[in-house]
C-alpha cells in the first residue's frame, strides 16, 4: 500500500475539516495493529481508523461503526480510555515531509497527542504527554533500535531529519540536472527518491513515466528540462493541497 507524504497531508488536511474540535466518545481496539476512536463532531458520529498494519499502516475515516477486536484491553487502550475518551480534538498536524501524524487531545486528565507513524515495517502508534511516551502498540528497545527508543517514559524522539534530501518546492531544473548526472545509470526515479524529500517511489516513477514514457528509464536517458516540466506539473498542485482522488495500481 502507498501512503507516502502527500497521501497523509491530504488525509490530514480531511481530518481537519472533519474532526477538528470534535469529542471523543469512545476508544477501541480494532485488533493487534489499531485503534478505532468515535468522534462526535458538526451533529454526527465519526469513526477513524488509526492502523499500524506492517503491510497496510494508514489513518482513514471509515462509513461503519468500528467494532472492538480483542478480548484484552493493551496498556495502550487502557491508556486511551482513561486519557483520550470525553476528549477534544484540538489539532491535527504532519511535520513537514514526514510520514507523521499528531492528534493533540485536551482530555478530562489533560493535554495529550496520539502519534502515527504508518511506516510499513516501522509503523507504531503512541500516546505522548509532555513530550514523553505513556505508552505505544510496538515497543522499540535498544535492542532494536539504539538511536530511537520507542518505551514508555522515555522521551518521544520524531523520525531522524533527512538534512541530505533537497525541498521539492524550491528544486531547480540545474539541481535536477546534477541528480541524473551524478549517477548516470541509477534508475531516475531513484534519483528523485534518494535526493528529494517526500518523494515515494510510486509518485517519483509517475514522474519518470510521464517525462520519458517509461517508468525504470535510467538517468542517463532522461532529458533534464522535460523531467522539470513535468516534475513541477505534478508537483505544484500537491504542494498547493490541490487533491484529486484517483485509483492507480501498484
Amino acid at each position: 500500500m502507498n501512503f507516502d507524504v502527500f497521501t497523509i497531508s491530504a488525509v490530514v488536511d480531511e481530518l481537519n475539516e472533519k474532526l477538528l474540535g470534535g469529542k471523543v466518545q469512545d476508544t477501541l481496539e480494532i485488533g493487534a495493529d489499531a485503534v478505532g476512536l468515535e468522534i462526535y463532531f458538526n451533529h454526527q458520529r465519526n469513526y477513524l481508523l488509526v492502523s499500524a498494519d506492517p503491510q497496510m499502516a494508514r489513518l482513514q475515516l471509515v462509513d461503519d461503526k468500528l467494532r472492538r477486536g480483542v478480548e484484552t484491553p493493551s496498556p495502550l487502550g487502557l491508556m486511551l480510555r482513561r486519557y483520550v475518551e470525553t476528549g477534544r480534538i484540538e489539532a491535527i498536524r504532519q511535520p513537514p515531509y514526514e510520514r507523521v501524524v499528531e492528534i493533540m487531545f485536551n482530555g478530562p486528565e489533560g493535554a495529550f497527542t496520539l502519534i502515527s507513524e504508518p511506516m510499513e515495517r516501522r509503523a507504531n502508534i503512541l500516546l505522548v504527554r509532555d513530550g514523553i511516551i505513556m505508552d505505544c502498540l510496538r515497543r522499540v528497545g535498544p535492542q532494536d533500535n539504539r538511536v530511537r527508543l520507542s518505551l514508555p517514559g522515555h522521551a518521544y524522539m520524531p523520525p531522524p531529519p533527512q538534512i541530505t534530501k533537497r525541498d521539492p518546492a524550491t528544486v531547480t531544473g540545474a539541481q535536477l540536472a546534477e541528480t541524473l548526472a551524478s549517477d548516470p545509470t541509477r534508475p531516475a526515479y531513484r534519483a528523485l527518491t534518494d535526493t528529494l524529500l517526500g518523494l515515494s517511489p510510486m509518485l517519483a516513477k509517475e514522474i519518470i513515466y510521464r517525462a520519458v514514457g517509461r517508468a525504470d528509464a535510467k538517468s542517463n536517458v532522461v532529458n533534464a528540462g522535460d523531467l522539470f516540466e513535468v516534475f513541477s506539473e505534478v508537483l505544484t498542485p500537491l504542494l498547493a493541497h490541490q487533491w484529486q482522488p484517483g485509483i492507480t495500481g501498484g
